[in-house]
């Protein structure tokens, strides 16, 4: 057995080169303590990093590296790799060590396959507990001796089940740090070049509010005078006031067109300023609209643009500019000042159990955290998704701020005994803001079948219509048989998208103003700034109805014959759910607009209005005992997850829970499309490329396809794989039949076959 321990071997390298297994612990120990710091723990973090790989002390390991790094008498290497666990040792020491060494136990047990249950057969922390581990009788006294923390202070809210989730989110984020500082440590040592692309944390919160200030200082100098920028203004100036406040909740209330976005962005920056918080996340609910907000980011944000990190699940652009080597290493821990994500890739993280998905989450502590479009949170997972950024705020330091248009739906009242407690609001008068940026008219139609839609979008020289599916926006734009019509859905890929938005909006400027009468799904409803004089928007729910409202009249310009201020019209109307079916959660959200709006005809925006519907949307789906807002997966309870144990302290099932909590996520199987020269270009070197292309090769080819693929669900796939139209390389589809990519309606179903002379390539 070698004089010295080893961590990590080097092929064909001597054991003098290897990673020393006493430097790799103290290396890791002293980064995990350095993430654990900033919420206090830091000395949770240091001996997690002690006693993560204790286990490698043993002969078996030891052995083993050296099995698969040297080769035997007849010139060939072991292929044990991975057959020796070295992590129950550790889990097992701290358990030993003290009660509370359990915390511990669950973050070194899990280090590499992720946090385990605590009861689920041989997989389980308990079972493991009670194995016979490998001696580590080599490991150094001065590394084994170290007393336990105290139990960590945590300010609990609410009863017992809230202690025993709390212990558990806090057993999370120190396996968070454990994870992130064992991956870093072993990367500088098996990869110095790419640790040291790797951000250096030089540009901070400051800087980038620096930048921010300049840009919305010139933005205001050239906005003209008008009322809605005069509300602008006012929004910005009480998110820069408020920001001085300490850390905790905080609502914004800004009607759509108020300039929430860019403002929501100064509060934060200023906010994380001044009381030394470390970063801004800015969370979106949907994929569609993640890249635009980026973008709007980086536009203010100058030179310091590049600081923006996207991280989502299906997205990752070809530009330069937004996805680098740089950029790339830190969406693997959140190492940015400013990152843009998706609420899916936020809170299913949250109550993740993977090494991949939990090493951001020490990253959350003392960092700024904005929900746009807070309302959209599901339902039935709201007491699990309060519970964690309750925890984020009373115990590690963070600020939330709960971006609305409509009002915040998820504070606590009465009868919503869940809702989050002492959220302040930027805006002193929400009410008076929304009177004041009141642009429109909302008028219920009833069933409208689509002939008589068609007839009513005829008659308007500008108009936008919103539909809930991609079905449905093809068929009215086939109906509509106009030439100058517009189609914008899903169904187009980004690139074709972007060319339909630039000229929706060359048609819409008042100096050009020609007819444009667009058919359009929900993408055009956030992240899209346009400004039409009339909208229809089929049923849908009463936030999703404001978004539209938020595409008329806009910038409060209309005019009646007189010159006098005109309202735009916005008219919701029902149509034939069974022909045109969609998501259930989309539907549950028009059914309970459908009962509200009845009583509030002459004020469907208003105040009343959207207290009323977040009331059926939200605050009556508890039932009697409140599982209506704790239903996971299955009917799985996510805080039934995390039950109190007197005798273990912690008794958490930590993968049932990833199980139970899902999110839905709008990702699809993407679908490389003809879209134009770049298009069939991309299609070309796809099916050009060699029988086994390198990885990097194909990473390189879908950063920059990105724009040119459609994605479809399940459903769609089929559709597409039986009807022939598909071709498959390397694991990418790609169409084979032009006919399958309409020019203004983008992926369709109707072509048949790979017709040679119809095939793209």
């Amino acid at each position: 057995m070698p004089s010295i321990p080893y961590a990590h071997s080097l092929p064909d390298r001597p054991s003098e080169d290897w990673h020393s297994l006493e430097d790799h612990l103290l290396g890791t120990a002293r980064l995990a303590e350095g993430f654990a710091s900033a919420f206090g723990a830091g000395e949770w973090g240091r001996l997690a990093g002690l006693w993560h790989d204790l286990g490698k002390y043993s002969e078996a390991f030891q052995g083993y590296l050296r099995s698969v790094s040297e080769p035997d008498a007849t010139g060939h290497k072991s292929d044990l790799a991975g057959r020796v666990i070295h992590s129950t040792a550790g889990a097992q020491h701290a358990v030993n060590r003290g009660l509370v060494g359990r915390l511990l136990a669950f973050a070194i047990a899990g280090h590499h396959a992720g946090l385990p249950d605590a009861e689920a057969g041989e997989s389980g922390l308990s079972m493991r507990l009670q194995e016979v581990p490998e001696p580590i009788d080599r490991a150094p006294t001065r590394l084994l001796e170290h007393p336990l923390p105290p139990p960590p202070r945590l300010c609990v809210i609410g009863d017992g089940p809230r202690r025993a989730f709390a212990l558990a989110f806090f057993t999370r984020m120190v396996f968070s740090c454990l994870v992130d500082a064992d991956f870093l440590d072993t990367e500088a040592f098996f990869s110095p070049r790419r640790a040291g692309l790797r951000p250096d944390g030089t540009v901070s919160c400051s800087d980038l509010l620096g930048r921010l200030g300049k840009a919305l200082e010139e933005k205001q100098r050239l906005a003209a005078d008008t009322p809605v920028n005069r509300r602008r203004r006012e929004v910005l100036a009480a998110c820069l006031e408020k920001a001085s406040l300490g850390p905790g909740f905080f609502s914004l209330d800004v009607p759509t067109g108020g300039g929430k976005t860019l403002s929501s962005l100064a509060f934060a920056l200023s906010h994380a300023t001044q009381h030394g918080l470390r970063r801004v996340v800015y969370a979106i609910p949907f994929t569609s609209i993640i890249e635009q907000t980026a973008n709007v980011f980086r536009e203010a944000l100058g030179d310091l643009g590049g600081q923006v990190l996207e991280h989502h699940s299906n997205l990752e652009p070809d530009d330069p500019v937004r996805q680098t080597d740089r950029s790339r290493l830190a969406a693997e821990n959140f190492d940015s000042p400013l990152v843009v994500t998706t609420n899916v890739q936020l809170f299913e993280s949250l109550f993740a159990s993977r090494t991949s998905r939990c090493r951001k989450l020490h990253r959350l502590a003392r960092n700024v955290i904005i929900l746009d479009e807070a309302q959209t949170l599901p339902p039935q997972l709201l007491a699990p998704t309060l519970a964690a950024l309750e925890e984020l705020v009373a115990n590690y330091g963070a600020t939330v701020v709960l971006c609305t248009a409509t009002q915040p739906a998820v504070t606590r009242h009465d009868g919503f005994p869940i809702g989050l407690d002492g959220v302040r609001p930027i805006i002193d008068d929400p009410a008076r803001l929304h009177a004041s940026l009141g642009r429109t008219s909302v008028t219920l139609l009833g069933a409208t079948s689509n002939d008589d839609l068609i007839g009513r979008l005829r008659a308007e020289r500008q108009a936008l219509c919103i539909v809930n599916s991609r079905r449905h926006a093809s068929d009215l734009f086939r109906r509509l048989d106009d030439p100058a019509a517009l189609h914008l859905s899903a169904s187009m890929c980004a690139a074709h998208r972007s060319e339909v938005v630039a000229e929706i909006r060359r048609r819409l400027l008042p100096a050009v103003n020609e007819p444009c009468r667009v058919i359009s799904t929900q993408v055009i409803e956030a992240g899209v700034d346009v400004d039409f004089p009339a909208c229809f928007r089929a049923a849908a729910g009463l936030d999703s109805i404001a978004q539209a409202a938020g595409r008329c009249n806009r910038e409060g310009l209309l005019s009646a014959p007189d010159g006098s201020p005109s309202l735009g019209r916005v008219f919701v109307f029902d149509y034939d759910r069974k022909e045109y079916p969609t998501a259930s959660l989309i539907e549950q959200a028009a059914q309970c607009f459908r009962e509200v709006a009845p009583d509030h005809q002459l004020g469907l925006l208003a105040p009343p209005a959207t207290k009323a519907y977040f009331r059926l949307r939200y605050w009556q789906q508890g039932g009697q005992d409140g599982r209506g807002w704790d239903r996971g997966d299955g009917g799985q309870s996510v805080m039934g997850c995390f039950a109190p144990d007197r005798k273990t302290l912690l008794h958490a099932q930590f993968r049932t829970a990833v199980s139970a909590y899902r999110l839905i996520d709008d990702a699809q199987t993407p679908i490389l499309v003809p879209f134009g020269d770049r298009g069939r270009e991309l299609i070309r070197e796809l099916e050009m490329m060699p029988e086994q292309p390198e990885p990097e090769r194909l990473r390189a080819f879908d950063r920059n396809a990105q724009r040119y693929v459609v994605g479809v669900y399940d459903r769609g796939l089929k559709a597409l794989l039986e009807s022939g139209v598909l071709l498959e390389y390397h694991g990418r589809y790609c169409l084979g039949n032009r006919e399958a990519y309409h020019e203004r309606l983008g992926l369709t179903f109707e072509a048949l076959g790979l017709d040679p002379d119809r095939l793209v390539i």
